[in-house]
């Protein structure tokens, strides 16, 4: 409930389909002395709505619910009572899986967040490398989220797209674990051709790679990578457009003037054939997963 507050607190434009009686409350508190008393008051009609709608919404997928085996708890709403899973238990009890789930769960909502604050959707915005922010495609006006690496880089592991280089999101910018978002077809190669249509700097183009990958004396530059790194990049954003509350799957779909995920891979295999007949880039070093290293 803390965080809930938290994020209200800084930003009232998500509950723009009107008040409730929690946000009523929740302005009540904020313009209160925030003491206990004020905090019980709030604790009473927050229970009320979660009981009712926050925790079986958040075992939602889409227009479904998950799967038993794959839930978190257990939800008695008549007892008011929560049962952890044994799933939910094995996600607590790893320290790293912990963090990034917290880390990405974050950086999603500064993403929807910052949209909001802004005034704009939060699936038309693109990535501009200028200054590691997402802007609306409109270009009208630019939101900061350079946490939204924190999105892609769970599902690399933390490690470099190419050479599988563990990364370092506090490293600094001239360090080679720096986590650079890349684009993978090369922006240049992109933009000027005239049978292209789609938006390069669209989250179907970006992966975040080390510096040494990306921009070092061997690095990729405008080079498109491989035909396995392109594969490795098609599965991923299929795999995005299949989650249907993924917070990129619309940012995908709409940069690639598509509707859905089979669509997704069409598109993308058209795009790559104008770059077959250039050799693909490759790192001059590729780690084993398991022996992946930071170099600082």
């Amino acid at each position: 409930m803390k965080e809930l507050v938290s994020h209200y607190k800084d930003n009232r434009n998500q509950f723009n389909s009107g008040p409730t009686n929690l946000t009523k409350a929740m302005d009540n508190f904020l313009l209160s002395s925030p003491d206990e008393s004020e905090w019980q008051k709030l604790m009473k009609v927050a229970e009320k709505s979660i009981y009712n709608n926050v925790f079986d919404a958040f075992q939602n997928v889409g227009h479904g619910t998950l799967d038993k085996k794959y839930r978190l708890f257990e939800h008695h709403p008549q007892q008011h009572k929560l049962i952890l899973t044994d799933h939910a238990n094995t996600l607590l009890d790893q320290p790293e899986i912990k963090t990034l789930l917290i880390n990405e769960n974050q950086s999603r909502w500064t993403i929807v967040e910052e949209a909001w604050r802004a005034g704009l959707s939060p699936n038309l915005l693109e990535y501009n490398e200028e200054d590691n922010s997402f802007i609306s495609i409109s270009r009208e006006m630019r939101v900061n989220v350079r946490s939204a690496v924190d999105v892609l880089v769970p599902y690399q592991k933390d490690l470099c797209f190419y050479c599988n280089k563990k990364l370092n999101r506090f490293a600094l910018k001239n360090e080679h674990s720096f986590p650079d978002v890349d684009h993978f077809l090369p922006w240049s190669l992109l933009v000027y051709s005239p049978s292209i249509s789609i938006n390069p700097n669209g989250v179907w183009n970006l992966v975040i790679a080390c510096a040494e990958c990306n921009r070092g004396t061997m690095g990729k530059f405008d080079a498109p990578p491989s035909k396995n790194y392109y594969k490795k990049l098609r599965e991923r954003n299929v795999l995005f457009a299949e989650e249907h509350n993924h917070s990129l799957k619309n940012s995908i779909l709409i940069s690639l003037n598509v509707g859905s995920k089979s669509q997704v891979g069409a598109k993308m295999d058209k795009l790559y054939q104008l770059f077959e007949h250039i050799k693909g880039w490759e790192p001059k070093q590729v780690f084993p997963v398991e022996e992946s290293i930071e170099l600082s």
